[in-house]
């Protein structure tokens, strides 16, 4: 049995569709939810749940203007911290915050646009962060 031409010229092009590359706004709102479920994470254990304690809240909204202060803040409380072990534990959420935040500034300030200035709004609850 023969495909009629018409499917599967549809069938390639819903294949070619699944295929391509994600853009700069995809890849920042895919990030932002990595680093939410990786402070989650850090907060369901004990240990780690004091070193996070002691960091500003981290809500990562990528549309509102100042989450670039907010993230550069959040990574300046890490390097100071002064527990050996929670800067160590906190690393790969720092390598995470600190790859979107470069994407942010480089490759994707074209795409990147600012709905608001509210840096209030990024003040959250830990239960409700990023």
């Amino acid at each position: 049995m023969q495909l009629p031409l018409d499917l599967v010229l549809l069938l390639a092009a819903v294949l070619a569709g699944n295929a391509a590359p994600p853009t700069c706004y995809s890849r920042m709102l895919g990030m932002r939810k990595e680093i939410k479920n990786s402070i989650e994470n850090l907060q369901a254990e004990q240990f780690t749940k004091r070193c996070i304690a002691k960091l500003p809240n981290l809500h990562i909204d990528i549309h509102n203007s100042c989450v670039m202060s907010k993230m550069r803040n959040y990574l300046q409380a890490v390097e100071e911290m002064t527990n050996q072990r929670c800067k160590n534990v906190l690393q790969p959420t720092v390598r995470l915050i600190r790859r979107l935040y470069i994407i942010m500034v480089v490759p994707c300030k074209a795409e990147l646009v600012f709905l608001t200035n509210n840096c209030s709004a990024l003040q959250r609850p830990a239960s409700t962060t990023i």
